[in-house]
């Protein structure tokens, strides 16, 4: 089976990808043996093969799942994975999950070498885009969020919230999250959205991750702990973190291949100031270094979701690591 799950909204299809990993553990794989997760943007066409094709003694089917490889930059993986994956969905014995933010947009336009694997893998049976919420979707989303928590808001407040929050459904979920536990009532009010105010901390989080980058500790532990007193989720932290990782290990990949900034910019499809920041960041990293804390914050997201450490502790040591 082959699943493919893409789009510019991540929330969603993480959460989709979270729930697949659980019902697999807990129908098929309890200890997790066969369950593989592992980033596509860095690897070959053999590790792919090899991965994939590794066995368990104790469970047959595997379960894995490949990140970002639309970020790839290897001709090969492009030009020999959709004969592979076609073998692959004829034998059906194991799942495979190909997962990747916004592809073939007007933003995210698909390249030449890429269009082949992405018509098949958009055929599959299991292929899902999810793009972002339209204003009447992202109310009804947020309610439905409210209503696990035995929640319901305000009109007033809920406008906003979601003026707060923008279109960031990680975001968004935190502070719903915040707002249920801190409200003893079952409607929560415009004065409680206000009080606990979202907007200074979704600013905050952008200096986070702009200290972690220039290895200011001091700056990052303070900010860090800015926004777990608002109520910011590791979820969300985690997120947000290894996307600012895997924007400075693109461009300096590319500054170690001589490419310009303007050149850095059309091939990553980002803005010219984002660049121009990446860059005196990345200047503080090899590229073994930012492959190692995006390896560090990926096992953190791994065992956050299964619930087997203290991701807070783990994630101010890793700071402290800088």
């Amino acid at each position: 089976m082959i699943i493919f799950l893409y789009g510019a909204d991540t929330f969603r299809s993480r959460r989709l990808l979270q729930q697949l990993k659980d019902k697999f553990i807990r129908d098929v794989d309890p200890g997790s043996a066969s369950l593989l997760v592992f980033d596509g943007q860095n690897t070959n066409f053999k590790d792919i093969g090899d991965k994939i094709g590794a066995g368990s003694l104790f469970v047959k089917k595997r379960f894995v799942v490949i990140e970002n490889l639309f970020k790839n930059t290897q001709d090969k993986i492009f030009k020999e994975l959709p004969a592979y994956l076609k073998k692959l969905a004829a034998a059906g014995d194991n799942i495979l999950v190909f997962k990747d933010e916004d592809l073939n947009s007007k933003e995210r336009p698909l390249k030449a070498r890429e269009k082949e694997l992405f018509l098949f893998l958009s055929k599959q049976p299991y292929s899902q885009e999810f793009k972002t919420l339209n204003n009447q979707q992202l109310t009804s989303f947020a309610q439905k969020e409210l209503a696990t928590y035995q929640k319901k808001i305000a009109p007033t407040a809920l406008n906003l919230l979601l003026e707060n929050t923008g279109h960031d459904l990680w975001l968004l979920t935190s502070e719903i999250r915040k707002l249920a536990y801190s409200c003893p009532k079952e409607i929560i009010s415009i004065d409680l959205v206000r009080q606990l105010n979202p907007i200074t901390y979704e600013k905050n989080i952008f200096g986070l991750t702009d200290a972690i980058s220039t290895k200011n500790k001091t700056l990052a532990v303070k900010l860090l702990n800015e926004q777990y007193n608002a109520g910011l989720s590791d979820e969300y932290l985690l997120s947000m973190l290894v996307r600012q990782f895997r924007t400075l290990l693109q461009i300096r990949q590319s500054l170690d291949q001589n490419i310009g900034p303007a050149q850095i910019a059309k091939k990553l499809n980002l803005h010219p100031f984002v660049v121009k920041k990446g860059i005196s960041q990345a200047a503080n990293f090899s590229v073994n270094h930012l492959r190692h804390y995006i390896n560090q914050l990926l096992y953190l997201d791994f065992i956050n979701k299964k619930s087997q450490g203290d991701v807070q502790t783990e994630l101010f040591w890793l700071i402290s690591q800088l």
